[in-house]
């Protein structure tokens, strides 16, 4: 690609400088996947002999290969392209720039990226506590039937937050949400005068506050309000734009990205915990 076409920086090309060798990756994956020591995916038997690049279980005699014992099936790319693609899913980089550094196609990249996205481990969450904002936004370009409305909670003491798709914004369905994510004793909330948000405190026990954002106060509720600007700058940062169909999955990655850094400050933190035996023979 000529250079005035290319969406690298001289800092987006050191991770190439970074990325291990073919067999390196190979081995910290293998290393990953069957923790330590290979396994059958299908009985789960040490008995397993290795021929050439595939494996053999000699109790069930079934056949695998390392891809093939992880939600890694049916990958065509190299492993210094798988990892290369991670780090950059990782650090958010954009489609272009990924798909450059990793030598394949933007819809191959767009592909890995949704399934990095679609794999993030899944962690039960506590409930919010102690000083708690709420507030929705509105997701979406409405002129296409692509809007939908997401609203969210942030902890004030720990920066962790929970966001969910809601289908509409009445009283009954903002109570449902700060219910199931927000504990009910000794809990402060603050909101903004919005009519679903009031008898929270009579109904249910909370300390309530409120700000009226029609009089441009927004104090109380500054921080959940950065979270908004933070989601929808980096959704068009790293993926122009989302299909409402996809949206959950930007919901749950932006979520796990606030509330658990760790998955994503390396490509091994996130595979330790994404890569298990999961394939099933029939």
């Amino acid at each position: 690609m000529n250079a005035k076409h290319s969406f690298l920086t001289p800092c987006s090309m050191s991770i190439l400088n970074t990325v291990s060798s073919e067999a390196k990756i190979r081995s910290l994956v293998r290393k990953t996947v069957f923790a330590g020591r290979v396994r059958c995916p299908s009985c789960s038997s040490s008995k397993v002999r290795r021929i050439e690049c595939r494996f053999w279980c000699r109790k069930c005699r079934r056949k695998f290969s390392l891809t093939s014992a992880s939600w890694l099936i049916g990958m065509k790319l190299s492993y210094r392209q798988f990892w290369i693609l991670l780090v950059c899913f990782q650090r958010k980089y954009t489609l272009p720039a990924a798909s450059e550094l990793a030598g394949v196609s933007i819809p191959t990249a767009r592909r890995w990226y949704r399934k990095f996205q679609y794999n993030i481990p899944r962690t039960e969450a506590k409930p919010l506590s102690g000083e708690v904002e709420i507030d929705e936004a509105f997701v979406g370009r409405r002129r296409y039937g692509n809007q939908r409305i997401v609203i969210g909670a942030l902890e004030r003491r720990t920066g962790r937050i929970a966001l969910q798709i809601i289908p509409n914004r009445a009283q009954e369905t903002t109570d449902i949400f700060i219910l199931q994510n927000i504990n009910q004793k000794e809990t402060t909330v603050y909101t903004d005068c919005f009519s679903s948000y009031r008898g929270i405190d009579l109904f249910f026990g909370y300390r309530h506050e409120t700000c009226n954002h029609s009089q441009y106060i927004f104090g109380p509720t500054n921080r959940i309000e950065a979270v908004w600007s933070a989601f929808k700058r980096w959704i068009r940062r790293s993926w122009q734009q989302v299909k409402a169909c996809y949206l959950a999955d930007f919901v749950r990655e932006f979520e796990a990205r606030t509330n658990e850094p760790e998955l994503f400050e390396s490509p091994l933190n996130y595979l330790k915990k994404s890569l298990i035996c999961s394939i099933s023979f029939t």
